[in-house]
């Protein structure tokens, strides 16, 4: 029996959705599955907040 989890997402300690985890070539990167905040794997079973967001393919002044 699985024991229920406690978002920690204030504590900046985050959950990802398992099965849309991605490899970006450095790090695991996924979504929090109680914040939906875009995450970056630090080491095994710790997941962050992205410090590397994605660049936008715009420039910000469009």
């Amino acid at each position: 029996m699985r024991k229920p989890e406690v978002p920690l997402c204030w504590f900046n300690r985050h959950t990802p959705i398992r099965d849309r985890a991605k490899w970006d070539g450095t790090h695991f990167i996924s979504t929090c599955r109680f914040c939906s905040t875009a995450i970056r794997r630090r080491s095994h079973g710790q997941w962050l907040k992205d410090w590397q967001p994605a660049e936008d393919s715009q420039p910000a002044w469009l």
